[in-house]
């Protein structure tokens, strides 16, 4: 809908078949609701319309914002610190803020113009740092908005850490051009399935800091199975993973807790040598200070490997950078769509079935 155009909360009530909650103090953000659903609005301005959104199907309420930027940078800088107080705010809670930024994040996402907007491009790249927000993928048209030959990429959506554990997946979907000069961008969420079954083996990079872990693995592989083969080969690996889990439970835990039970120690240990200056409290402080090192070492290989990153060799110890690109993957990495015999597929189902047909394609062994 063109945001000059005047709210009819009846006529467009009909046409979504959705409640109308109200507009922003310019009328350029409209609010429709479905049924059992509500949106309580918390800012509202004329560039930003913020709040917070609730509806049954959802664990959690989440923070929405609908912008409409300004089209000079002067007047866009009140936008760029109100997102910034809004994450702020929004901080620990699930927030999805898009719509028409009315610049641009690199010269890539223009086509048509070599007008400088390097300066802009900074303050806008700068504020979506300071709010931490991630970017979920897209999907069909690269540019939102055409005009004489113009092509920009105006709208966009932008999705908190805290988006990803509450959906399976993000989609975002730039919608044809139509009856104006601009798209609409459509922003799907996938609530999370129940999963069938176990959950996949995968082997921690961080166990083999451990110094029991090669001697561990050893026995098993060496134990005898009465079989040969692939038969052979089958057993001792599924031995190896049965005790890998059992072990990780038993010596790992969870590795978050333990460091922060380490930490815990080392202050008792620095407390009881402040008392006693003796040997063995100094002893005892350097052996919780050196197991600590050794889970912040595991614990960024965990992080790691969940990132696949491969990073700079003994590069980069920001453990919160792994993290945050976790959950950017885990967000854009996601398959919506397969192609299949000029077919497309769409349910997860669907993927299943058609994974599991592959493999037995694949692996059967002829009589």
């Amino acid at each position: 809908m063109e945001p000059l155009t005047s709210p009819n909360p009846d006529k467009y009530s009909k046409v979504l078949g959705m409640h109308y909650k109200g507009s922003n103090i310019n009328g350029k953000f409209w609010i429709f609701v479905e049924e059992g659903a509500d949106f309580e609005v918390e800012d509202d301005s004329d560039q930003l319309l913020h709040g917070r959104f609730v509806c049954p199907r959802l664990s959690n309420p989440i923070m929405i914002s609908a912008v409409y930027a300004k089209c000079s940078r002067g007047e866009r800088l009140a936008l760029w610190d109100k997102m910034r107080f809004i994450a702020q705010m929004a901080e620990g809670v699930p927030w999805i803020i898009g719509g028409d930024f009315n610049t641009i994040l690199s010269p890539r996402y223009r086509m048509g113009s070599d007008t400088n907007r390097h300066v802009e491009m900074i303050d806008f790249a700068e504020t979506i740092e300071d709010c931490r927000l991630l970017y979920p993928g897209l999907d069909e048209a690269d540019y939102t908005w055409a005009k004489n030959g113009l092509l920009l990429r105006l709208d966009r959506v932008r999705v908190s850490e805290m988006v990803a554990p509450l959906f399976d997946a993000v989609r975002v979907t730039n919608l044809p051009r139509v009856a104006s000069d601009q798209g609409q961008v459509l922003v799907r969420g996938k609530l999370p399935t129940i999963q069938e079954g176990g959950r996949a083996f995968r082997f921690q990079n961080m166990w083999v800091k451990h110094e029991g872990f090669a001697d561990l693995v050893q026995t098993d592989w060496m134990a005898p199975t009465e079989a040969g083969g692939l038969l052979n080969l089958k057993i001792k690996l599924t031995w190896v993973k049965k005790m890998l889990k059992r072990w990780n439970i038993e010596v790992f835990g969870n590795i978050h807790a333990n460091l922060k039970t380490c930490e815990e120690n080392i202050a008792v240990a620095q407390s009881e040598f402040e008392e006693n200056s003796s040997a063995r409290n100094r002893m005892e402080i350097n052996k919780q200070i050196a197991e600590y090192i050794l889970l912040l070492k595991m614990e960024e290989d965990f992080w790691r490997l969940k990132a696949a990153l491969r990073w700079l060799e003994e590069g980069d110890k920001n453990t919160r950078f792994y993290q945050s690109w976790v959950k950017q993957k885990k967000i854009r990495l996601r398959i919506h769509k397969i192609n299949v015999n000029e077919r497309e597929l769409t349910d997860d189902r669907e993927f299943s079935l058609k994974k599991a047909a592959r493999a037995l394609r694949n692996y059967t062994i002829a009589p």
